[in-house]
């Protein structure tokens, strides 16, 4: 199984959590190792390259491109998304769930407002290697709940951050903006 990060190495995306998995999952479960992968760069790459030293299944790629990104995707299980912080803005939690990719995510800042745990996302604290570690095998064994929450992830970006609809958005907040103009132009 493929488990994907995708992101900035650095504290606000918590790719040390991630790879701390990685280590956790490794030693606890070496029958059933799974390929853990981080793609990108940044101020903690030092960090990554020293704890992921020794385990063959955790690859650092590196910063890569767009399409060694969609590439990754597709070819991913899982995907983490594990700020402490925020979640809901992050493109690359977007293109996951676009991809159908069961994703956990952490249950931090406006996520819960918008994602549902076990329905579209599974949700976990963050800052918890152990718990994410957990959520990852649990996923692991569980390819019926991978594939419900791909599903609904996907539904979700459909029906709530389609070009359609943020146009549609768009076009209805400028709408009001040139009504509120004319009705105080009016008024003077």
């Amino acid at each position: 199984m493929k488990i994907l990060f995708v992101g900035r190495l650095v504290d606000f995306k918590g790719p040390i959590i991630f790879i701390k998995a990685a280590q956790f999952l490794s030693q606890n479960t070496p029958e059933n190792p799974h390929e853990f992968i981080v793609a990108g760069d940044g101020e903690l790459m030092n960090e990554c390259k020293k704890l992921a030293s020794g385990y063959s299944n955790i690859s650092l790629l590196g910063w890569v491109d767009q399409q060694t990104v969609n590439d990754l995707m597709d070819q991913a299980d899982v995907f983490c998304q594990l700020s402490p912080y925020e979640n809901i803005w992050a493109a690359s939690l977007i293109s996951a769930m676009k991809h159908k990719k069961a994703v956990i995510c952490t249950d931090v800042g406006y996520t819960r407002t918008y994602l549902t745990h076990n329905y579209n996302v599974f949700l976990i604290p963050p800052n918890d290697h152990v718990v994410l570690a957990e959520a990852i095998k649990k996923l692991a064994n569980d390819s019926q709940l991978r594939h419900i929450l791909g599903e609904n992830a996907r539904s979700f970006v459909r029906e709530n951050l389609s070009v359609e609809k943020i146009t549609g958005e768009i076009q209805q907040l400028l709408v009001q903006v040139v009504e509120q103009f004319r009705e105080k132009r009016i008024s003077e």
